[in-house]
C-alpha cells in the first residue's frame, strides 16, 4: 500500500506540473498579444487606464468642433458671447513657462486679449497692460479697491470696472485715463461693449448702467434685484442675471425685452445660437430663448447633494456645452436637447469655465491643477500644476495657455500640438 500510494501521488504530481505550466504558458500568451494590441493602440491604452475616473459612462460625441479664430476686438468677457475662451488647436506636453508675473493678491478677473498686448486686473487693485509674447509690463493703472470683473478692450480702449463703484476706461497703449463713471456701488460685473456705442455694468444693487463709449455720461439705467452678474451681448441684446435668481434681456435703447425669476442663483449666461444658457446652484441647466426667455430645455445632474453651482457654461462648436461645479464634476451636454454626453469627476471645486478648443478641454480645478480632458470622451489626457486654487478662468491662443491663480500668479504656458486627434 506504501509503494501504491508513492507511485500514485508522483503521478499526481507530474501531472500538476504538466497543467502548472501549459497555464503559465497560457498566460503568458495572453499577456503578449494585450501588450501588442496597447502598443499599437495608445489611446485605447490611455481611456482604459482611466476609466475608473469617469462618473458617466461617455456618449461618442459626433459634433465637428471647428478650430476657432481669435476676435480682433475683446468687446465682452472671454472674448465672445459664448463663454469660451479658446481658439486654435489644442497643446500638450511638453509644457513650458513662457512667462510669469506675480501681483500678490487674489487673480480672478477674465483678462482680455487685443493684438500683442494681454491686459490682467486683480484684487491687488492694478490694471496692467501686459505683451502676450514677453511678459514685460508696458503700464499699470493703480485704483481703490480690488478688481474682480472681467476687462474688455478695443483698439484704443481697455473697459474694466472696480469694487470701488466705477467704470473705468484707459488708454490701451499709455493706461492714462480717458473716462471713468461711478455708479454708486460695488461693481462685480464684466465690462462689455453694446452696439459699439455704449459701455455696460452692473452694481452689487441690482443697477444697471449704459454708458456712452466715448465719454462714459450715462445714456440708460435700469434695475433688478441682487448682485449682477454677466452681462453676455449677442447683437442688439444685452443678457443679465443675479444672486438672487433673476434674469432679464434688453435692447440697445434700454428697453426690457423680457424678465424671469428662478428660486436658485444662476450663473452668469452664455449665449449662442439664439439660446441663453444658465448654471444653477442646485447642479441644474437651463436653456432660454434669447428672443422670449422661455426655458427650451432643462437637465439635472445626477447625485446632487445640497448647494452644487454650476459655473458659466462654455460653448464649443455648434452643439456642445461644457461647464464645472462645486462638487468638482465637468460635464458636456448636446446644447441642443441637453443631453448629457459625458461627466468627470476630479477632486475639488470647478467653480470658473472650462476652456474647450477642437480636442480638449482645459479645466482649472481647486487641487491647483489644470485637468486636460478629451473633448470627446470626457477621459483624462493629463494635467499642470498651477500653484494654488483657481483664479482666472483659462485662455488658450495662438498656442498659448493663459492662467492666473488665487495666490495672484498669472502664467503664460506654452505647449505642443498632439500628433494626432485626442479620442
Amino acid at each position: 500500500m506504501i509503494s501504491t500510494f508513492a507511485e500514485t501521488a508522483g503521478k499526481r504530481l507530474r501531472l500538476n506540473i504538466v497543467l502548472i505550466a501549459g497555464t503559465l504558458a497560457a498566460v503568458l500568451i495572453v499577456i503578449f498579444f494585450l501588450n501588442r494590441w496597447k502598443t499599437d493602440s495608445p489611446v485605447l491604452q490611455q481611456e482604459f487606464a482611466t476609466e475608473a475616473n469617469q462618473a458617466v459612462p461617455p456618449v461618442e460625441t459626433t459634433a465637428v468642433i471647428p478650430v476657432e479664430q481669435p476676435p480682433v476686438l475683446w468687446l465682452q468677457a472671454y472674448g465672445s458671447s459664448s463663454g469660451n475662451a479658446a481658439w486654435g488647436h489644442a497643446i500638450v506636453a511638453p509644457f513650458d513657462t513662457l512667462w510669469s508675473i506675480s501681483t500678490g493678491r487674489e487673480l480672478f478677473s477674465p483678462p482680455a486679449i487685443v493684438g500683442n498686448m494681454i491686459f490682467i486686473a486683480g484684487n491687488d487693485k492694478i490694471l496692467r497692460g501686459i505683451n502676450k509674447d514677453s511678459g514685460q509690463q508696458i503700464w499699470s493703472r493703480t485704483v481703490t479697491c480690488g478688481l474682480s470683473g472681467g476687462v474688455a478692450a478695443d483698439s484704443t480702449t481697455a473697459y474694466f470696472s472696480g469694487q470701488d463703484g466705477y467704470m473705468y476706461a484707459l488708454n490701451t497703449e499709455t493706461g492714462s485715463e480717458r473716462w471713468k463713471t461711478g455708479l454708486g456701488y460695488h461693481i462685480f460685473t464684466d465690462a462689455c461693449v453694446f452696439c459699439d456705442s455704449l459701455v455696460l455694468a452692473g452694481n452689487s444693487m441690482g443697477s444697471i448702467a449704459a454708458l456712452s463709449r466715448r465719454t462714459g455720461e450715462l445714456v440708460w439705467s435700469d434695475t433688478m434685484d441682487g448682485l449682477l452678474l454677466g452681462p453676455a451681448i449677442s447683437e442688439s441684446t444685452a443678457v443679465f442675471t443675479s444672486e438672487t435668481g433673476a434674469a432679464g434681456a434688453w435692447d440697445v435703447a434700454g428697453n426690457s425685452i423680457w424678465s424671469r425669476g428662478f428660486a436658485s442663483q444662476p450663473s452668469a449666461p452664455s449665449i449662442k445660437s439664439d439660446m441663453i444658457f444658465i448654471g444653477f446652484s442646485t447642479g441644474k441647466v437651463l436653456a432660454l430663448s434669447l428672443q422670449t426667455g422661455e426655458t427650451l430645455w432643462e437637465t439635472a445632474l445626477e447625485g446632487v447633494r445640497g448647494r452644487t453651482v454650476v459655473s458659466r457654461p462654455a460653448l464649443a462648436g455648434e452643439s456642445l456645452l461644457v461647464a464645472g461645479t462645486c462638487d468638482g464634476r465637468v460635464f458636456c451636454l448636446d446644447s441642443g436637447s441637453g443631453e448629457l454626453l459625458w461627466e468627470t469627476e476630479l477632486e475639488n471645486w470647478v467653480s470658473v469655465t472650462p476652456a474647450v478648443c477642437d480636442t480638449i478641454v482645459y479645466a482649472s480645478c481647486d487641487d491647483s491643477r489644470i485637468h486636460l480632458l478629451s473633448l470627446n470622451t470626457g477621459l483624462p489626457v493629463d494635467t499642470i500644476e498651477t500653484g494654488s486654487y483657481s483664479g482666472t478662468p483659462p485662455v488658450l491662443m495662438g498656442g498659448v495657455l493663459y492662467t492666473g491663480n488665487s495666490d495672484g500668479d498669472f502664467t503664460a504656458i506654452t505647449g505642443a500640438l498632439p500628433n494626432s486627434p485626442v479620442e
